[in-house]
């Protein structure tokens, strides 16, 4: 499968402001201008690249801008978290819970899996060929935070988690090439699936990803369900999956409550599709 991606950024973002530098200048990049964009750049591949004053989590508007025609957004982005652990990671956004950082409560934006399997195998590859894959820690992410009102797939590509490595230049390398590797390729032919249970950062997810026909699509961890989710949500983290909604939910069994996973499997069952446990 091959898609039309376009490509996002804040300007107040060191790693991500970091990585749109390099691909301009990398894939010949000429400034033109695009709505709400501070900054926008056509790249010679004929991808968009819009630099805009908003956070990450705040670009509601990537379905429009830099390109309308476009399949789905990328956003380049840093990544932050109180381990302060130097990490590589990729995943969907949405808001499973009250719990928001950006985007409204209680609602998903549209997941890729293929495409996020994409990324995430470039990435990897591209951290090995530099030499801090083991530096840094590769991994999904749980669905979690802003946008989550675009109509169209909304996949972050990230850098943690502290400012030294917001602007380490070999993790934006690393990540620029992972998104150049992506952009105009046929996607993986994969198994689309939707995830739940496990932590924030899901070891067990991150292996079926990178080492299976699977593709993640929403993963929504424990501490979501720890927190109280809707059965809407375990509705709409198959709903909202481009191309396709996935007929597999896969759950990881021993970290959820009982109560939980009857009410994961029974949603599952009510929508026709299938459990599988790891």
């Amino acid at each position: 499968m091959k898609v039309k991606i376009s490509l996002a950024y804040s300007i107040k973002d060191p790693a991500g402001s970091g990585v749109a530098k390099f691909l301009v200048e990398y894939l010949d990049g000429e400034k033109i201008k695009c709505p709400k964009a501070v900054e926008c750049f056509i790249l010679n591949n004929n991808t968009l690249l819009g630099g805009f004053l908003e956070d990450t989590v705040e670009l509601e508007f990537v379905d429009e801008t830099p390109d309308p025609r476009a399949d789905a957004t990328i956003i380049l982005s840093r990544h932050s978290s109180e381990s302060k652990k130097k990490t590589l990671t990729v995943h969907h956004t949405g808001n499973p819970t009250e719990r928001t950082l950006g985007g409204n409560p209680k609602e998903l934006a549209i997941s890729f899996p293929a495409l996020s399997k994409a990324l995430l195998n470039a990435y990897r590859n591209k951290a090995e060929e530099l030499g801090i894959l083991g530096e840094y820690d590769l991994r999904l992410e749980a669905t979690h935070h802003g946008p989550t009102t675009p109509k169209k797939p909304v996949v972050f590509i990230e850098i943690g988690s502290t400012s030294d490595e917001w602007k380490d230049p070999k993790a934006r390398e690393a990540m620029a090439l992972a998104v150049i590797t992506v952009l105009g390729k046929d996607l993986p032919v994969c198994k689309e699936v939707v995830g739940f249970g496990g932590s924030h950062y899901p070891v067990k997810f991150t292996k079926l990803q990178l080492n299976s026909e699977f593709c993640l699509g929403h993963i929504i961890p424990k501490y979501a369900f720890n927190l109280g989710i809707e059965k809407r949500i375990i509705i709409d983290a198959f709903s909202k999956t481009y191309p396709k909604e996935p007929e597999i939910g896969i759950i990881e069994k021993k970290s959820l409550r009982s109560a939980d996973r009857h009410e994961i499997i029974n949603t599952i069952e009510l929508l026709g599709k299938k459990a599988l446990f790891i």
